[in-house]
């Protein structure tokens, strides 16, 4: 009789370590995946940053660096969220490209872009001067 409860309890035990171990390893995978987006929406601001502007991740998120004349295309990944969402922010300058991942909307001197619902339009081809 022992011994029969001995082997239930084994198999118990290693059945709760194999369903917690899954349960950990999905949640696990499933914080780390990123919901594909439906759609996409993409953003060009009509004007070049340059070093004296601040671009700031939401209103009070981290700032991103401009180290020159910069064009800067933001993507918004899951435009009906209203919370925090995954963005990119595409910044175009003379010495290359940099794609900084976000959270929120831009906000550059403390005024958020791209708010009111409809998108600028910018003309194109936008250039960056080379200093």
């Amino acid at each position: 009789m022992a011994q029969g409860n001995w082997r239930r309890a084994v198999l118990l035990g290693g059945l709760v370590w194999i369903v917690a171990g899954l349960a950990g390893w999905s949640a696990t995978a499933e914080e780390d995946r990123v919901p594909p987006a439906s759609r996409a929406k993409i953003f060009v601001h009509p004007e070049r940053l340059t070093a004296a502007d601040r671009l700031v991740d939401g209103p009070s998120g981290p700032a991103i660096e401009i180290r020159s004349e910069t064009v800067l295309v933001w993507i918004d990944r899951m435009p009906d969220a209203r919370y925090a969402h995954p963005t990119e922010y595409v910044l175009i300058s003379a010495e290359g490209t940099r794609v900084v991942k976000g959270d929120w909307w831009p906000v550059v001197n403390d005024r958020p872009l791209f708010r009111e619902g409809k998108p600028p339009r910018p003309e194109f081809p936008l250039t960056v001067t080379i200093p």
